[in-house]
């Protein structure tokens, strides 16, 4: 029987890669054709264009320009196409003093990207009005976040039809405790932090004091910084705004319109008047536009020319000893490569993680230690720089933040599941343990933790908890027990943290190339990225041994229930991570 099984799973496994190869194949020979046709029309920007912000096109990190779309032909693959926050800020600073850029045109408003991408974007939209040209902005609908960053423009139309989802800031937290025992299973969370929140879904069935209190806080800190900028730009008093949000006084185009929020009602074809009219041309087809990306593209190149670099490390997800996101295996050698190459003279680290792992995160952080011995290290934070992804970052020479990134959330947990009630009152089965000494199994997972392996793992907890703090005190310059006052677990808002001295600056990536290159005494320099962006054909080609290897597991039952066995061990250890992400819609 076995034999056949080892059959039948290397066949099963074959098909698979067979089958995947075969989609590349193809996809290799359209991708292809794609460039070369590409490669045969170059971007180019004519003479009175207008520079099109299209909101529905995906803004990120660092710009991935994709050699094919693999989402075309390979079911469930997205994308990885965008338009990097630097290079979308850089292309609309570029265009302030390009002549060939006669104004701005933002459009599909109902959609929106990550808070600190909008804020960072709506500052280079606001330097692009200051050198004398316009910026417009048009929504057939409008998101918080779309209108947000349409607020910036000097004109706003509004599709008389237009839905606004203008109410404000949430976040919903699913309390998973009484599923979790419908299935007998038993979350032993340990932690320190009073408003160490991560995992307290898995242990209760409703909110507790300390957390309701640091998220009512941190949307109402979020929505200051967002309301702020929308009531200065357009003239109204926070507290009106406040008033017409509270009481859905904001609906429906004529609403608006009453309100002062936008300046004019009209139609597609009504804003293609608008456009012709700006330009001075007879119809739609004479307007010259260039999307965002593609100017972008023609716009903004390095200078090879350059001997000075600046590296730039994008430490971009949650922080995990293997696999995805950001890992010591892939980040200590880049950052011993980067301060051993001489021609990099400094190093931005741009932050955007809720934390994770702690052992990866103090790794990484050693190595950017020693990297800063030789050259400056500035830091920039995006959406969110909480929890490990403060602790890898405390020690820069200058954090800059901007008002809506999430930070802090110093603080240490560990979550060990018990799957003892599950195994034997819901699946009946009956997993045994022969051990050496009395603790050998202590996270195996199949019991729960007695009285002296939770005291064990209590004082892991505290050593770390007061290792993280002690690296806060020594990076940020503030007492021990003062860290520890604004630590406990507690996430805070960029416009919070500068208060508290978390971070130095409010200011985004580009703010802080430009001071890194003033530090190092640059004038003429490149950039380098690190460390290289994958596209999706890369992740694909990773992902074909799982799948194998999925495929194998899925002909022998032992092997799945082990596979699951095992994943549920992975979960446990020790995190300083922040629990969930704020949406703004």
């Amino acid at each position: 029987m076995k034999f056949f099984k080892s059959i039948l799973a290397a066949l099963l496994g074959s098909l698979i890669a067979f089958g995947l190869l075969m989609i590349l194949f193809f996809g290799a020979i359209g991708g292809m054709m794609s460039m070369l046709m590409q490669s045969e029309t170059p971007v180019s920007v004519s003479p009175n264009s207008v520079l099109r912000i299209d909101l529905s096109s995906p803004i990120g990190e660092q710009t991935v320009a994709e050699p094919f779309d693999l989402s075309s032909i390979v079911p469930y693959t997205e994308s990885s196409s965008s338009l990097g926050i630097l290079d979308a800020v850089k292309a609309i600073d570029y265009a302030a003093n390009d002549p060939s850029i006669k104004f701005i045109y933002i459009t599909n408003c109902e959609y929106s990207s990550g808070i600190a991408y909008l804020e960072e974007l709506r500052g280079a939209l606001e330097r692009f009005r200051s050198s004398g040209k316009p910026v417009i902005a048009y929504g057939r609908n409008f998101s918080l976040g779309g209108y947000y960053l349409a607020s910036s423009a000097d004109k706003i139309y509004s599709d008389e039809l237009a839905a606004n989802n203008i109410l404000g800031i949430s976040t919903t937290i699913i309390y998973l405790k009484d599923i979790l025992d419908r299935f007998g299973v038993e979350m032993q969370l340990i932690r320190h932090g009073k408003y160490k929140s991560a995992g307290e879904q898995f242990i209760a069935d409703d909110i507790s004091k300390a957390n309701l209190e640091q998220n009512q806080a941190m949307v109402d800190a979020l929505w200051k910084a967002v309301s702020e900028d929308i009531c200065k730009s357009r003239g109204i008093s926070p507290e009106e705004f406040d008033r017409m949000v509270n009481n859905l006084e904001l609906n429906t185009a004529a609403d608006m319109l009453e309100a002062g929020l936008i300046d004019g009602i009209c139609s597609v074809n009504g804003m293609e008047d608008n456009l012709t009219t700006l330009l001075d041309v007879q119809k739609i087809s004479d307007v010259k536009m260039i999307s965002l990306d593609k100017y972008a593209k023609a716009r903004i190149k390095p200078d090879f020319k350059a001997k000075d670099k600046i590296a730039v490390i994008y430490a971009d997800g949650q922080i995990n000893v293997e696999g995805e996101g950001i890992t010591a295996q892939e980040f200590q050698p880049v950052i011993m490569d980067i301060r051993s190459d001489s021609t990099i003279k400094a190093v931005v680290l741009r932050v955007n993680s809720p934390g994770g792992a702690v052992q990866p995160a103090e790794i990484i952080r050693h190595e950017l230690e020693l990297l800063r011995k030789d050259k400056p290290l500035i830091v920039s934070y995006g959406t969110m720089a909480a929890s490990g992804g403060y602790w890898i970052s405390a020690g820069a020479d200058k954090i800059y933040s901007n008002r809506s990134t999430l930070t802090g959330s110093i603080g240490v947990f560990s979550m060990i599941p018990s799957l003892e009630d599950t195994f034997k009152e819901r699946l009946h089965v009956n997993p045994v343990t022969v051990r050496s000494h009395d603790h050998a199994d202590m996270y195996s997972i199949t019991r729960p933790l007695d009285s002296r392996e939770k005291e064990a793992t209590y004082e892991q907890i505290e050593m770390i908890y007061d290792r993280f703090i002690t690296i806060v005190s020594e990076g940020r310059g503030i007492p021990k027990e003062r860290v520890d006052e604004i630590a406990q677990g507690r996430v805070w808002c960029g416009n919070e943290a500068i208060g508290i001295n978390l971070i130095n600056e409010f200011g985004g990536l580009s703010d802080a190339i430009d001071y890194a290159a003033s530090a190092a005494g640059l004038s003429n320099y490149r950039i380098e990225s690190y460390p290289t962006v994958k596209t999706s054909l890369d992740k694909l080609m990773e992902n074909m041994g799982t799948m194998t290897e999925a495929a194998a597991a899925a002909t022998d039952p032992e092997k799945l229930v082990d596979e699951i066995f095992r994943s549920l061990k992975a979960e446990t250890g020790i995190y300083a991570r922040m629990p969930y992400i704020y949406l703004f819609e």
